[in-house]
């Protein structure tokens, strides 16, 4: 049995034993949610030109003569739209130009349509708006080409897919999803049963998994068959990058995995941890597919999936060297929790801001099988061995939003 903190360096030291994924190319409208396989770099330069930022009239400055009065004219001659080349300034007088376009060679200077008059042909404008330079956005200000535009391993959304669109790029190098396999076992399972029972687990696994943008293949062997178990591993661990299996991992006389798991040869990494929920999981290798063992009691499956499998596969899909834990959140305990003597809690809680702080409130649960928990709660809150909580006290949480 190892502690939770020992747990984590076996899985950081485990991510970095195993290939890196394979890098496939697919159109951009598709690359939503994929991991970046190569840091990529901007074509041109962003705005590609000096180009207007507003509506209003371009011109010269040094063309504008001062009569000492506060006002001045300047005759309008050509019309500038987005998606013009124009032709250079004609010395002496104003274009009109729409947001976006492409500044006259030749002018410095946009004066904004509300900000002036226009009667007979002629710009009638203040002498104090103008300068050099103004409602100008010139080339290159945002990125120059070249420029790092994404590093490699980041999640790609929406506000990449736009910055790549800017650049014209149609394909983007990504990293193929991991491909997860996910089994739960229980003569329970089977509809012939006596007492048969809801399978929630692969369900469960399944929306967790794929929102990391895993690929998942489920398998629910109704039995407690030894045999029929090991034909689902051996499938599943021929096509998966990991698998995960729940239930049936205790010491009970149907609790088959960790039997089967040797007898296929795969090797123990760990034997249960010291966490609360979750004592059961344990950590096994099939060649070089990696076994997460999960406890069968959903509320024990979710979390185990939660604070161990996310993060492994988080760490394996983005490449990353060390074990990728989510962020966590800062608030004040609005409970009180006794200390665990040797084991890791992991709780329920929900988040609520009060004025300037944050404060976390404990759901209520009745045990590793409670799944109603979940669904009131706004995160997990660890709390280390020995350690006990008081009302008022600075604790931290992982959101269930960032993971």
């Amino acid at each position: 049995m190892v502690s939770y903190e020992h747990a984590q360096r076996i899985l950081s030291a485990l991510v970095t034993t195993l290939p890196a994924p394979e890098v496939e190319y697919v159109p951009i409208h598709q690359a939503d949610g994929r991991v970046l396989a190569t840091a990529l770099h901007a074509l041109s330069p962003r705005p590609e030109a000096d180009i207007s930022a507003m509506d209003g009239y371009a011109f010269c400055c040094a063309d504008i003569v001062d009569t000492g009065q506060a006002r001045c004219t300047i005759p309008l001659q050509d019309y500038v739209v987005a998606g013009d080349q124009p032709a250079p300034h004609n010395k002496g007088t104003a274009a009109t130009i729409l947001t976006g376009a492409r500044l006259p060679t030749g002018a410095d200077c946009i004066i904004a349509r509300e900000r002036v008059e226009v009667h007979d042909g002629l710009l009638h404008l203040a002498l104090s708006d103008i300068a050099v330079g103004k409602n100008i956005r010139r080339v290159g200000e945002e990125f120059a080409a070249g420029s790092t535009l994404l590093t490699a391993s980041q999640k790609l959304d929406w506000r990449h897919i736009a910055l790549l669109v800017s650049q014209n790029i149609k394909q983007v190098p990504v990293y193929r999803p991991c491909r997860v396999g996910v089994i739960a076992s229980g003569a329970e399972f089977a509809l012939s049963a006596p007492d048969s029972r809801a399978e929630i687990n692969t369900p469960l696994l399944h929306a967790m998994l794929t929102r990391q943008g895993a690929t998942v293949t489920s398998r629910i062997v109704r039995s407690d068959s030894r045999e029929d178990l090991q034909a689902a591993i051996s499938e599943l661990a021929e096509h998966s990058d990991i698998l995960v299996t729940t239930g049936g991992i205790s010491v009970g006389q149907t609790d088959n995995v960790l039997p089967v798991m040797e007898q296929l040869g795969a090797a123990c990494l760990f034997r249960r941890a010291k966490i609360r929920p979750g004592k059961p999981f344990t950590l096994m290798r099939l060649g070089p597919v990696p076994i997460f063992c999960l406890p069968g009691n959903p509320g024990a499956t979710a979390m185990c999936a939660q604070v161990f499998v996310l993060p492994f596969l988080r760490s394996w899909m983005e490449h990353r060297p060390t074990l990728a834990l989510f962020p966590t959140i800062q608030g004040r305990s609005s409970f009180s929790f006794s200390a665990l003597s040797d084991a890791t809690g992991f709780m329920p809680v929900t988040y609520a801001q009060s004025g300037k702080e944050g404060v976390f409130s404990l759901v209520p649960s009745q045990g590793a099988s409670d799944v109603l928990c979940f669904s009131r709660a706004d995160g997990i809150m660890q709390v280390p061995p020995g350690q006990a909580i008081e009302i008022g006290d600075w604790c931290s949480a992982t959101l269930f939003c960032s993971v």
